[in-house]
Protein backbone atom coordinates (compact mmCIF):
# COMPACT_ATOMS: atom_id res chain seq x y z
CA UNK A 1 0.00 0.00 0.00
CA UNK A 2 1.18 3.41 -1.27
CA UNK A 3 0.86 6.24 1.08
CA UNK A 4 1.87 9.90 0.09
CA UNK A 5 3.07 12.35 2.36
CA UNK A 6 2.84 15.64 2.20
CA UNK A 7 5.63 17.21 3.02
CA UNK A 8 6.41 21.20 3.62
CA UNK A 9 9.29 22.59 1.82
CA UNK A 10 10.79 26.15 1.51
CA UNK A 11 9.33 28.23 -0.70
CA UNK A 12 11.32 29.12 -3.69
CA UNK A 13 11.31 33.34 -3.24
CA UNK A 14 12.59 34.10 -6.63
CA UNK A 15 9.88 32.70 -7.96
CA UNK A 16 7.69 35.65 -9.97
CA UNK A 17 4.82 35.21 -7.91
CA UNK A 18 6.22 35.63 -4.36
CA UNK A 19 8.05 38.35 -5.95
CA UNK A 20 5.15 40.20 -7.41
CA UNK A 21 3.39 39.41 -3.39
CA UNK A 22 6.17 41.39 -2.06
CA UNK A 23 6.03 44.11 -4.26
CA UNK A 24 2.43 44.58 -3.13
CA UNK A 25 2.84 44.13 0.21
CA UNK A 26 5.96 46.93 0.31
CA UNK A 27 3.70 49.29 -1.76
CA UNK A 28 0.73 48.81 0.71
CA UNK A 29 2.73 49.61 3.78
CA UNK A 30 3.86 52.48 2.03
CA UNK A 31 0.83 53.75 1.01
CA UNK A 32 -0.58 53.23 4.59
CA UNK A 33 2.79 55.23 5.95
CA UNK A 34 2.40 58.46 3.63
CA UNK A 35 -1.47 58.56 4.44
CA UNK A 36 -1.10 58.39 7.92
CA UNK A 37 1.23 61.06 7.53
CA UNK A 38 -0.80 63.15 5.76
CA UNK A 39 -3.37 62.60 8.13
CA UNK A 40 -0.96 63.98 11.22
CA UNK A 41 -0.16 66.57 9.15
CA UNK A 42 -4.15 67.75 8.72
CA UNK A 43 -4.21 67.02 12.29
CA UNK A 44 -1.54 69.33 12.77
CA UNK A 45 -2.57 71.96 10.98
CA UNK A 46 -6.11 71.83 11.84
CA UNK A 47 -5.04 72.09 15.73
CA UNK A 48 -2.32 75.06 14.67
CA UNK A 49 -5.58 76.52 13.26
CA UNK A 50 -7.87 76.07 15.80
CA UNK A 51 -5.01 77.50 18.27
CA UNK A 52 -4.44 80.51 16.23
CA UNK A 53 -8.15 81.01 15.44
CA UNK A 54 -8.20 81.32 19.67
CA UNK A 55 -5.10 83.25 19.67
CA UNK A 56 -6.59 85.43 17.27
CA UNK A 57 -10.17 85.63 19.29
CA UNK A 58 -8.35 86.81 21.88
CA UNK A 59 -6.30 89.28 20.43
CA UNK A 60 -8.98 90.76 18.37
CA UNK A 61 -10.65 91.39 21.92
CA UNK A 62 -8.09 92.31 23.27
CA UNK A 63 -7.39 94.95 20.89
CA UNK A 64 -11.09 95.95 20.33
CA UNK A 65 -11.03 96.56 23.64
CA UNK A 66 -8.26 98.41 23.50
CA UNK A 67 -9.67 100.49 20.89
CA UNK A 68 -12.87 101.10 22.90
CA UNK A 69 -10.95 102.75 26.36
CA UNK A 70 -8.71 105.04 23.84
CA UNK A 71 -12.28 105.90 21.98
CA UNK A 72 -13.33 107.32 25.27
CA UNK A 73 -10.11 109.59 26.14
CA UNK A 74 -9.80 112.75 25.06
CA UNK A 75 -8.65 113.46 21.78
CA UNK A 76 -4.22 113.66 22.14
CA UNK A 77 -0.98 112.69 21.66
CA UNK A 78 -1.77 110.32 24.63
CA UNK A 79 -4.31 108.73 22.22
CA UNK A 80 -2.05 108.27 19.08
CA UNK A 81 0.52 106.94 21.01
CA UNK A 82 -1.26 104.31 22.24
CA UNK A 83 -2.39 103.35 19.10
CA UNK A 84 1.43 103.83 17.53
CA UNK A 85 1.79 101.02 20.36
CA UNK A 86 -1.04 98.37 18.96
CA UNK A 87 -0.06 99.42 15.42
CA UNK A 88 3.87 97.90 15.89
CA UNK A 89 2.57 95.06 18.47
CA UNK A 90 0.17 93.91 15.22
CA UNK A 91 0.95 91.83 12.72
CA UNK A 92 -2.90 90.74 11.80
CA UNK A 93 -3.48 92.74 8.72
CA UNK A 94 -7.43 93.28 9.57
CA UNK A 95 -6.78 94.27 13.29
CA UNK A 96 -3.97 96.68 11.46
CA UNK A 97 -6.54 98.31 9.26
CA UNK A 98 -9.08 98.90 12.58
CA UNK A 99 -6.40 100.72 14.10
CA UNK A 100 -5.29 102.70 11.28
CA UNK A 101 -9.01 103.47 10.82
CA UNK A 102 -9.44 104.78 14.47
CA UNK A 103 -6.29 106.74 14.61
CA UNK A 104 -7.53 108.10 11.34
CA UNK A 105 -10.24 109.33 13.14
CA UNK A 106 -8.00 110.78 16.21
CA UNK A 107 -6.39 113.03 13.13
CA UNK A 108 -9.71 114.00 12.45
CA UNK A 109 -11.05 115.30 15.38
CA UNK A 110 -7.54 117.19 16.57
CA UNK A 111 -7.73 118.45 12.70
CA UNK A 112 -4.88 116.74 10.51
CA UNK A 113 -7.14 115.34 7.97
CA UNK A 114 -4.17 115.03 5.91
CA UNK A 115 -2.35 112.95 8.59
CA UNK A 116 -6.15 110.97 8.74
CA UNK A 117 -6.11 110.11 4.92
CA UNK A 118 -2.97 108.66 5.48
CA UNK A 119 -4.29 106.05 7.79
CA UNK A 120 -7.41 105.36 5.50
CA UNK A 121 -4.83 104.74 2.86
CA UNK A 122 -2.82 102.17 5.22
CA UNK A 123 -5.96 100.93 6.14
CA UNK A 124 -6.85 99.90 2.70
CA UNK A 125 -3.63 98.70 2.05
CA UNK A 126 -4.15 96.28 5.16
CA UNK A 127 -7.45 94.94 3.91
CA UNK A 128 -8.52 96.34 0.54
CA UNK A 129 -12.11 94.99 0.76
CA UNK A 130 -13.24 97.19 3.76
CA UNK A 131 -15.38 99.80 2.60
CA UNK A 132 -15.73 101.76 5.78
CA UNK A 133 -11.94 103.24 5.16
CA UNK A 134 -12.77 104.06 1.62
CA UNK A 135 -16.34 105.95 2.30
CA UNK A 136 -14.11 107.73 5.55
CA UNK A 137 -11.03 109.02 3.32
CA UNK A 138 -14.27 110.14 0.51
CA UNK A 139 -15.31 112.19 3.08
CA UNK A 140 -12.39 114.27 3.48
CA UNK A 141 -11.79 114.28 -0.06
CA UNK A 142 -15.76 116.21 -0.23
CA UNK A 143 -14.61 118.61 2.95
CA UNK A 144 -11.63 120.05 1.29
CA UNK A 145 -13.79 119.86 -2.12
CA UNK A 146 -11.77 117.78 -4.02
CA UNK A 147 -14.70 116.07 -5.96
CA UNK A 148 -13.20 114.29 -8.42
CA UNK A 149 -11.34 111.93 -5.44
CA UNK A 150 -14.73 112.34 -3.48
CA UNK A 151 -15.84 110.51 -6.26
CA UNK A 152 -13.49 107.96 -6.46
CA UNK A 153 -13.46 106.52 -2.99
CA UNK A 154 -16.95 106.75 -2.93
CA UNK A 155 -17.12 104.21 -5.99
CA UNK A 156 -14.60 101.87 -4.45
CA UNK A 157 -16.98 101.69 -1.58
CA UNK A 158 -20.23 101.29 -3.11
CA UNK A 159 -17.59 98.52 -5.46
CA UNK A 160 -16.99 96.70 -2.10
CA UNK A 161 -20.34 97.30 -0.56
CA UNK A 162 -22.72 97.84 -3.44
CA UNK A 163 -25.82 98.82 -0.88
CA UNK A 164 -24.09 101.80 0.45
CA UNK A 165 -26.67 104.55 0.84
CA UNK A 166 -24.39 106.90 2.20
CA UNK A 167 -22.07 106.56 -0.65
CA UNK A 168 -24.69 107.07 -2.87
CA UNK A 169 -26.48 110.53 -1.20
CA UNK A 170 -22.74 111.54 -1.00
CA UNK A 171 -22.03 110.99 -4.75
CA UNK A 172 -25.60 112.54 -5.55
CA UNK A 173 -24.88 115.68 -4.10
CA UNK A 174 -21.22 115.62 -5.80
CA UNK A 175 -22.82 115.66 -8.98
CA UNK A 176 -25.28 118.58 -7.92
CA UNK A 177 -22.64 120.45 -6.73
CA UNK A 178 -20.23 119.97 -10.13
CA UNK A 179 -23.51 120.63 -12.30
CA UNK A 180 -24.22 117.13 -13.25
CA UNK A 181 -27.53 117.50 -12.92
CA UNK A 182 -28.67 114.17 -14.62
CA UNK A 183 -25.57 112.26 -13.22
CA UNK A 184 -27.12 113.09 -9.78
CA UNK A 185 -31.04 111.86 -10.58
CA UNK A 186 -29.07 108.55 -11.49
CA UNK A 187 -27.77 108.19 -8.18
CA UNK A 188 -31.22 109.44 -6.28
CA UNK A 189 -33.09 106.62 -8.43
CA UNK A 190 -30.62 103.94 -7.58
CA UNK A 191 -31.11 104.93 -3.54
CA UNK A 192 -35.05 104.75 -4.54
CA UNK A 193 -34.27 101.27 -5.36
CA UNK A 194 -32.27 100.33 -2.80
CA UNK A 195 -34.26 101.74 0.15
CA UNK A 196 -37.49 103.42 -1.05
CA UNK A 197 -38.10 105.28 1.94
CA UNK A 198 -39.67 108.56 2.70
CA UNK A 199 -35.85 110.72 2.72
CA UNK A 200 -35.33 108.82 -0.74
CA UNK A 201 -38.22 110.05 -2.47
CA UNK A 202 -37.62 113.43 -1.03
CA UNK A 203 -34.06 113.39 -1.99
CA UNK A 204 -35.36 112.61 -5.66
CA UNK A 205 -37.82 114.99 -5.63
CA UNK A 206 -34.66 117.27 -4.74
CA UNK A 207 -32.98 116.16 -8.21
CA UNK A 208 -35.93 116.10 -10.25
CA UNK A 209 -36.93 119.76 -9.20
CA UNK A 210 -32.90 120.41 -10.53
CA UNK A 211 -33.70 119.30 -13.79
CA UNK A 212 -36.80 121.11 -14.08
CA UNK A 213 -39.11 117.89 -14.33
CA UNK A 214 -41.62 119.49 -11.59
CA UNK A 215 -43.98 116.80 -12.48
CA UNK A 216 -41.67 114.30 -10.81
CA UNK A 217 -40.86 116.39 -8.08
CA UNK A 218 -43.83 117.04 -6.86
CA UNK A 219 -45.10 113.39 -7.22
CA UNK A 220 -41.93 112.45 -5.41
CA UNK A 221 -42.84 115.49 -2.54
CA UNK A 222 -46.43 113.35 -2.44
CA UNK A 223 -44.88 110.36 -1.49
CA UNK A 224 -42.47 111.52 0.94
CA UNK A 225 -45.62 112.50 3.14
CA UNK A 226 -47.86 109.72 2.13
CA UNK A 227 -44.71 107.68 3.90
CA UNK A 228 -44.09 110.34 6.70
CA UNK A 229 -46.87 112.62 7.06
CA UNK A 230 -44.53 114.76 9.29
CA UNK A 231 -41.81 115.22 6.79
CA UNK A 232 -41.51 119.17 6.78
CA UNK A 233 -39.51 119.72 4.08
CA UNK A 234 -41.36 117.95 1.73
CA UNK A 235 -43.94 120.38 2.40
CA UNK A 236 -41.79 123.49 2.39
CA UNK A 237 -40.56 121.93 -1.15
CA UNK A 238 -44.48 121.91 -2.11
CA UNK A 239 -44.99 125.40 -0.88
CA UNK A 240 -41.88 126.66 -3.29
CA UNK A 241 -43.39 124.76 -6.17
CA UNK A 242 -47.30 126.24 -5.56
CA UNK A 243 -45.41 129.82 -5.31
CA UNK A 244 -43.62 129.64 -8.33
CA UNK A 245 -46.69 128.66 -10.64
CA UNK A 246 -48.57 131.84 -8.69
CA UNK A 247 -50.87 128.87 -6.46
CA UNK A 248 -50.01 131.42 -3.58
CA UNK A 249 -53.09 129.64 -1.39
CA UNK A 250 -51.65 126.42 -1.80
CA UNK A 251 -48.39 127.48 -1.01
CA UNK A 252 -49.51 129.00 2.15
CA UNK A 253 -51.10 126.15 2.84
CA UNK A 254 -48.43 123.88 2.55
CA UNK A 255 -46.02 126.03 4.39
CA UNK A 256 -48.26 126.29 7.48
CA UNK A 257 -48.41 122.57 7.60
CA UNK A 258 -44.27 122.43 7.61
CA UNK A 259 -44.55 124.91 10.58
CA UNK A 260 -46.86 122.50 12.24
CA UNK A 261 -44.45 119.10 11.62
CA UNK A 262 -41.64 121.76 13.07
CA UNK A 263 -38.17 120.85 12.31
CA UNK A 264 -38.47 122.24 8.72
CA UNK A 265 -35.52 124.15 6.38
CA UNK A 266 -35.29 127.21 7.65
CA UNK A 267 -35.28 128.39 3.97
CA UNK A 268 -39.24 128.37 4.50
CA UNK A 269 -39.18 131.56 5.66
CA UNK A 270 -36.91 133.15 3.28
CA UNK A 271 -39.26 131.59 0.53
CA UNK A 272 -42.50 132.17 2.43
CA UNK A 273 -41.33 136.06 2.80
CA UNK A 274 -40.92 136.31 -1.54
CA UNK A 275 -44.43 134.70 -1.43
CA UNK A 276 -45.55 137.62 1.22
CA UNK A 277 -43.88 140.41 -0.60
CA UNK A 278 -45.72 139.22 -3.89
CA UNK A 279 -48.82 139.51 -1.83
CA UNK A 280 -48.16 142.68 -0.71
CA UNK A 281 -48.17 141.22 3.25
CA UNK A 282 -45.02 143.31 3.77
CA UNK A 283 -45.48 142.91 7.86
CA UNK A 284 -45.83 139.17 7.48
CA UNK A 285 -42.64 139.37 4.85
CA UNK A 286 -40.43 141.48 6.94
CA UNK A 287 -41.66 138.93 10.20
CA UNK A 288 -40.50 135.95 7.78
CA UNK A 289 -37.17 137.57 6.76
CA UNK A 290 -36.10 138.45 10.44
CA UNK A 291 -36.47 135.20 11.48
CA UNK A 292 -34.61 133.63 8.48
CA UNK A 293 -31.68 136.25 8.91
CA UNK A 294 -31.46 135.30 12.96
CA UNK A 295 -30.97 132.15 12.17
CA UNK A 296 -28.98 132.16 8.85
CA UNK A 297 -26.67 135.64 9.01
CA UNK A 298 -24.80 134.59 5.33
CA UNK A 299 -27.47 134.93 2.81
CA UNK A 300 -27.03 138.39 0.72
CA UNK A 301 -30.37 138.29 -1.11
CA UNK A 302 -32.53 137.99 3.05
CA UNK A 303 -30.87 141.34 3.64
CA UNK A 304 -31.35 142.62 -0.16
CA UNK A 305 -35.03 141.71 0.06
CA UNK A 306 -35.46 143.09 4.04
CA UNK A 307 -33.39 146.64 2.37
CA UNK A 308 -36.37 146.60 -0.20
CA UNK A 309 -39.53 146.10 2.11
CA UNK A 310 -37.54 149.19 4.68
CA UNK A 311 -37.02 151.49 2.02
CA UNK A 312 -39.87 151.17 -0.08
CA UNK A 313 -43.20 150.04 2.35
CA UNK A 314 -41.96 151.96 5.85
CA UNK A 315 -40.03 154.60 4.37
CA UNK A 316 -37.11 153.60 7.15
CA UNK A 317 -34.04 154.26 4.39
CA UNK A 318 -31.92 154.28 7.20
CA UNK A 319 -32.07 150.64 7.89
CA UNK A 320 -32.93 150.02 4.04
CA UNK A 321 -29.29 151.18 3.92
CA UNK A 322 -27.46 148.88 6.41
CA UNK A 323 -29.45 145.69 5.04
CA UNK A 324 -28.12 146.48 1.53
CA UNK A 325 -24.63 147.39 2.64
CA UNK A 326 -24.59 144.52 5.07
CA UNK A 327 -26.04 142.27 1.05
CA UNK A 328 -23.35 144.16 -0.74
CA UNK A 329 -20.82 142.64 2.19
CA UNK A 330 -22.35 139.00 1.73
CA UNK A 331 -22.55 139.02 -2.54
CA UNK A 332 -19.96 141.32 -3.76
CA UNK A 333 -21.78 141.32 -6.98
CA UNK A 334 -25.17 142.17 -5.47
CA UNK A 335 -25.83 144.61 -8.51
CA UNK A 336 -29.37 145.01 -7.39
CA UNK A 337 -28.29 145.65 -3.61
CA UNK A 338 -25.41 148.23 -5.55
CA UNK A 339 -28.06 149.92 -7.83
CA UNK A 340 -31.25 150.79 -4.45
CA UNK A 341 -28.77 151.95 -1.90
CA UNK A 342 -27.36 154.50 -4.62
CA UNK A 343 -30.92 155.54 -4.85
CA UNK A 344 -31.22 155.73 -1.20
CA UNK A 345 -27.86 157.91 -1.56
CA UNK A 346 -29.76 159.80 -4.13
CA UNK A 347 -32.85 160.97 -2.17
CA UNK A 348 -30.30 162.11 0.21
CA UNK A 349 -28.33 164.39 -2.35
CA UNK A 350 -24.89 162.15 -1.85
CA UNK A 351 -24.19 162.17 -5.70
CA UNK A 352 -21.06 160.92 -5.82
CA UNK A 353 -21.65 158.30 -3.51
CA UNK A 354 -24.64 157.57 -5.77
CA UNK A 355 -22.98 157.21 -8.82
CA UNK A 356 -20.43 155.13 -7.33
CA UNK A 357 -22.66 152.66 -6.69
CA UNK A 358 -24.11 152.72 -9.78
CA UNK A 359 -20.56 152.68 -11.26
CA UNK A 360 -19.85 149.08 -9.62
CA UNK A 361 -23.59 147.83 -10.84
CA UNK A 362 -22.57 148.60 -14.38
CA UNK A 363 -19.25 146.68 -14.10
CA UNK A 364 -21.25 143.13 -12.85
CA UNK A 365 -24.59 143.82 -15.36
CA UNK A 366 -22.91 146.44 -18.16
CA UNK A 367 -26.12 145.24 -20.67
CA UNK A 368 -28.46 145.86 -17.57
CA UNK A 369 -30.57 149.00 -19.02
CA UNK A 370 -32.13 150.36 -15.39
CA UNK A 371 -28.39 150.53 -13.86
CA UNK A 372 -27.73 153.53 -16.92
CA UNK A 373 -31.31 155.34 -16.32
CA UNK A 374 -29.96 155.77 -12.38
CA UNK A 375 -26.51 156.87 -12.95
CA UNK A 376 -28.15 159.11 -15.40
CA UNK A 377 -30.86 160.67 -13.16
CA UNK A 378 -27.23 161.20 -10.44
CA UNK A 379 -25.79 163.14 -13.60
CA UNK A 380 -28.83 165.02 -14.21
CA UNK A 381 -29.05 166.01 -10.49
CA UNK A 382 -25.69 167.26 -10.52
CA UNK A 383 -26.35 169.02 -13.87
CA UNK A 384 -24.36 167.01 -15.54
CA UNK A 385 -26.66 166.86 -18.72
CA UNK A 386 -24.81 165.57 -21.71
CA UNK A 387 -23.08 162.55 -19.03
CA UNK A 388 -27.26 162.05 -18.05
CA UNK A 389 -28.10 161.90 -21.89
CA UNK A 390 -25.38 159.60 -22.59
CA UNK A 391 -26.68 157.25 -19.98
CA UNK A 392 -29.90 157.25 -20.71
CA UNK A 393 -29.69 156.92 -24.77
CA UNK A 394 -27.42 153.80 -23.77
CA UNK A 395 -30.73 152.32 -21.48
CA UNK A 396 -32.63 152.86 -24.39
CA UNK A 397 -30.64 150.97 -26.74
CA UNK A 398 -30.64 148.28 -24.32
CA UNK A 399 -34.20 147.92 -23.72
CA UNK A 400 -36.26 150.30 -25.81
CA UNK A 401 -39.25 150.32 -23.68
CA UNK A 402 -37.44 151.66 -20.78
CA UNK A 403 -40.52 153.69 -19.70
CA UNK A 404 -37.99 155.59 -16.82
CA UNK A 405 -35.77 156.86 -19.24
CA UNK A 406 -37.97 158.52 -21.08
CA UNK A 407 -39.62 160.08 -18.45
CA UNK A 408 -35.93 161.42 -16.94
CA UNK A 409 -34.81 162.85 -20.27
CA UNK A 410 -38.41 164.22 -21.23
CA UNK A 411 -37.45 166.13 -17.99
CA UNK A 412 -34.14 167.48 -18.60
CA UNK A 413 -35.87 168.33 -22.12
CA UNK A 414 -38.14 169.87 -20.16
CA UNK A 415 -35.56 171.97 -18.41
CA UNK A 416 -33.36 172.36 -21.61
CA UNK A 417 -36.09 173.89 -23.50
CA UNK A 418 -36.01 171.18 -25.87
CA UNK A 419 -39.46 171.04 -26.63
CA UNK A 420 -39.86 168.92 -29.69
CA UNK A 421 -37.56 166.30 -28.18
CA UNK A 422 -40.28 166.08 -25.05
CA UNK A 423 -42.86 165.76 -27.17
CA UNK A 424 -40.89 163.54 -28.89
CA UNK A 425 -40.58 161.54 -25.89
CA UNK A 426 -43.77 161.95 -24.56
CA UNK A 427 -44.72 160.33 -28.05
CA UNK A 428 -42.26 156.92 -27.24
CA UNK A 429 -44.22 156.50 -24.18
CA UNK A 430 -47.87 156.92 -25.59
CA UNK A 431 -46.64 154.28 -27.92
CA UNK A 432 -45.00 151.69 -25.24
CA UNK A 433 -48.02 152.22 -22.60
CA UNK A 434 -51.00 152.99 -24.97
CA UNK A 435 -53.49 153.06 -22.00
CA UNK A 436 -51.62 154.93 -19.36
CA UNK A 437 -53.77 157.98 -19.02
CA UNK A 438 -51.37 160.03 -17.02
CA UNK A 439 -48.86 160.27 -20.12
CA UNK A 440 -51.44 162.04 -22.29
CA UNK A 441 -52.54 164.36 -18.92
CA UNK A 442 -48.77 165.28 -18.30
CA UNK A 443 -48.12 166.05 -22.33
CA UNK A 444 -51.04 168.35 -21.98
CA UNK A 445 -50.05 170.02 -19.19
CA UNK A 446 -46.69 170.78 -21.35
CA UNK A 447 -48.43 171.89 -24.09
CA UNK A 448 -50.54 174.11 -21.86
CA UNK A 449 -47.74 175.21 -19.78
CA UNK A 450 -46.18 176.51 -23.16
CA UNK A 451 -49.77 178.24 -24.31
CA UNK A 452 -50.19 175.62 -27.15
CA UNK A 453 -54.21 175.03 -26.59
CA UNK A 454 -55.22 173.39 -29.56
CA UNK A 455 -52.54 170.22 -28.83
CA UNK A 456 -53.67 170.30 -25.35
CA UNK A 457 -57.03 169.50 -26.55
CA UNK A 458 -55.76 166.85 -28.58
CA UNK A 459 -53.54 164.69 -26.12
CA UNK A 460 -56.57 165.52 -23.28
CA UNK A 461 -59.13 164.06 -26.24
CA UNK A 462 -56.80 161.36 -25.43
CA UNK A 463 -56.93 160.55 -21.65
CA UNK A 464 -60.94 160.92 -21.26
CA UNK A 465 -61.22 158.33 -24.07
CA UNK A 466 -59.26 155.78 -22.30
CA UNK A 467 -60.69 156.92 -18.65
CA UNK A 468 -64.37 158.83 -18.91
CA UNK A 469 -64.30 159.56 -15.32
CA UNK A 470 -60.49 161.39 -15.11
CA UNK A 471 -61.58 165.10 -13.61
CA UNK A 472 -58.69 166.95 -14.48
CA UNK A 473 -58.84 165.99 -17.60
CA UNK A 474 -62.11 167.63 -18.28
CA UNK A 475 -60.89 170.94 -15.99
CA UNK A 476 -57.37 171.37 -18.37
CA UNK A 477 -59.27 170.57 -21.47
CA UNK A 478 -62.12 173.51 -20.22
CA UNK A 479 -59.30 175.35 -19.34
CA UNK A 480 -57.94 175.24 -22.83
CA UNK A 481 -61.34 175.81 -24.65
CA UNK A 482 -61.79 178.97 -22.37
CA UNK A 483 -58.05 180.41 -23.62
CA UNK A 484 -59.61 179.77 -27.35
CA UNK A 485 -62.61 181.47 -26.37
CA UNK A 486 -64.98 178.63 -27.06
CA UNK A 487 -67.41 179.16 -23.76
CA UNK A 488 -69.91 176.82 -24.14
CA UNK A 489 -66.92 173.86 -24.76
CA UNK A 490 -65.58 175.06 -21.36
CA UNK A 491 -68.33 175.18 -19.76
CA UNK A 492 -69.24 171.69 -20.91
CA UNK A 493 -66.14 170.26 -19.54
CA UNK A 494 -66.15 172.33 -16.78
CA UNK A 495 -69.48 170.51 -15.51
CA UNK A 496 -68.45 167.10 -16.47
CA UNK A 497 -65.19 167.62 -14.27
CA UNK A 498 -67.85 168.29 -11.37
CA UNK A 499 -69.85 165.70 -11.92
CA UNK A 500 -66.95 163.02 -11.97
CA UNK A 501 -65.74 164.64 -8.62
CA UNK A 502 -68.21 167.02 -7.15
CA UNK A 503 -66.82 167.27 -3.42
CA UNK A 504 -63.34 167.06 -3.39
CA UNK A 505 -61.66 169.69 -5.92
CA UNK A 506 -62.66 173.20 -5.95
CA UNK A 507 -61.46 174.50 -8.77
CA UNK A 508 -63.83 172.72 -10.70
CA UNK A 509 -66.69 175.22 -9.48
CA UNK A 510 -64.54 178.11 -8.90
CA UNK A 511 -63.77 177.96 -13.25
CA UNK A 512 -67.09 177.15 -13.87
CA UNK A 513 -68.23 180.43 -11.69
CA UNK A 514 -66.38 182.39 -14.00
CA UNK A 515 -67.79 180.98 -17.31
CA UNK A 516 -71.27 181.74 -15.34
CA UNK A 517 -70.38 185.02 -14.10
CA UNK A 518 -68.84 186.18 -17.98
CA UNK A 519 -71.70 184.73 -20.00
CA UNK A 520 -74.26 187.01 -17.10
CA UNK A 521 -75.33 183.52 -15.17
CA UNK A 522 -74.74 185.49 -11.78
CA UNK A 523 -77.04 183.45 -9.81
CA UNK A 524 -75.31 180.29 -10.91
CA UNK A 525 -71.85 182.09 -10.74
CA UNK A 526 -72.78 182.82 -6.90
CA UNK A 527 -73.67 179.24 -5.90
CA UNK A 528 -70.78 177.92 -7.80
CA UNK A 529 -68.25 179.63 -5.63
CA UNK A 530 -70.03 179.03 -2.67
CA UNK A 531 -69.84 175.68 -3.54
CA UNK A 532 -65.89 176.08 -3.66
CA UNK A 533 -65.82 177.67 -0.92
CA UNK A 534 -67.41 175.24 1.22
CA UNK A 535 -65.15 172.18 -0.50
CA UNK A 536 -61.82 174.50 0.67
CA UNK A 537 -63.35 174.80 4.23
CA UNK A 538 -63.97 171.41 4.79
CA UNK A 539 -60.65 170.04 3.22
CA UNK A 540 -59.10 173.01 5.88
CA UNK A 541 -60.94 171.18 8.56
CA UNK A 542 -60.37 167.66 7.77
Amino acid sequence: MNHNLLVWSTPDLWNPIWIVIGIGIVFAVITLVIYAMRGIRKLVRFVRIQLQAVHNLHLYQDVGQQLDRIRKLEYSDDQLARLNTLIAQTTDRHLLARIHIVRAEVYEQIHQPAMAIKDYQQAIRNHPENDTAYFARALLYEKDQKWDLALRSYHQAIDRYPAHLDAYYHCCQIYFVQKDVYRSLEYANTIVELQPDAHAYYNRGVAYARVDDYTQAVADYEKTIELDANYANAYVNLGIYYGKIDNKDLALQYYQLAVECGDYNIDMHYNRALLYIDLQEYALALEDLNIYIALEQHYGDAYYNRGWIYNEVYERSDLALEDYTRSIELQPNQARAYNNRGLIYLGRQQYDLAIQDYNIAISFYPDTSKYYVSRGWAYQCQQEDELALHDYARALELDERNSQAYINRIALYKAKGYRSWVIHDYHRLMEIEPEAVWIYFDCSWYCLENNDYELTIQYLDQAVAIDPTHALSYNNRGYAYQRLKDYDAALADYSKAIECDPDTNALYYRNRSYIYDFQGETDKAKQDWHKADQIEQHLHLV
